[in-house]
């Protein structure tokens, strides 16, 4: 008798769904928080001997209520406070600005005008010549009160977090390679 066939191939499974954004409560969301800046990996093509490599990093994260709605605030504008305000300048250090609105309780929400939680990170090489520029700039901005604060960002700032999330993490970067080594010489002919 013929050999029995083999059954055919089976299909590649579909394309996982992409994660769901975590809330600050740690639940999944259907939709991220608005708008995420900048906008990090996939990197558009990058120039020959340039390499995306995970490079060690550490984040400061600092927290303002600015008194607006999400929708009426500048992010490019308030990017850019943020920036001078942290000192993280690229390439050395990368700026993450997230915009979420305030959650409004029922008791308070009569009485409570419309707000907008505004958190910055700033990413910085772990062993760059800036990193304590940035932590410094980083700790003296969640000293200041709402109104500095506020002068500062060029917004309506009704209060300060004076905590600083300060965490090593890794981070993908585009990095060159260091420069090939030079061949060893020969040593000098012996007489």
């Amino acid at each position: 008798p013929p050999p029995p066939t083999p059954p055919p191939p089976t299909p590649p499974p579909p394309a996982p769904p992409p994660p769901a954004v975590p809330t600050p409560s740690g639940s999944p969301s259907p939709s991220p928080p608005a708008p995420l800046l900048p906008s990090r990996p996939p990197f558009s093509p990058l120039p020959e001997g340039i390499v995306v490599e995970e490079v060690p990093v550490i984040k400061f994260t600092i927290v303002v209520t600015i008194s607006a709605e999400v929708n009426g605030i500048d992010v490019t504008e308030l990017e850019a406070s943020f920036r001078s305000a942290q000192q993280c300048f690229e390439p050395e250090c990368g700026l993450t600005v997230t915009l979420q609105p305030v959650e409004q309780s029922a008791a308070r929400g009569a009485l409570q005008a419309a707000g907008t939680v505004a958190s910055s990170t700033a990413s910085v090489f772990k062993d760059g010549n800036t990193l304590s520029a940035v932590r410094n700039a980083n700790y003296i901005f969640a000293g200041s009160s709402a109104t500095q604060a506020g002068n500062i960002l060029n917004q309506p700032v009704s209060e300060v977090d004076p905590n600083v999330n300060e965490r090593e993490d890794t981070e993908p970067r585009a990095v060159a390679p260091p420069p090939p080594s030079a061949p060893p010489t020969p040593p000098p002919p012996s007489s």
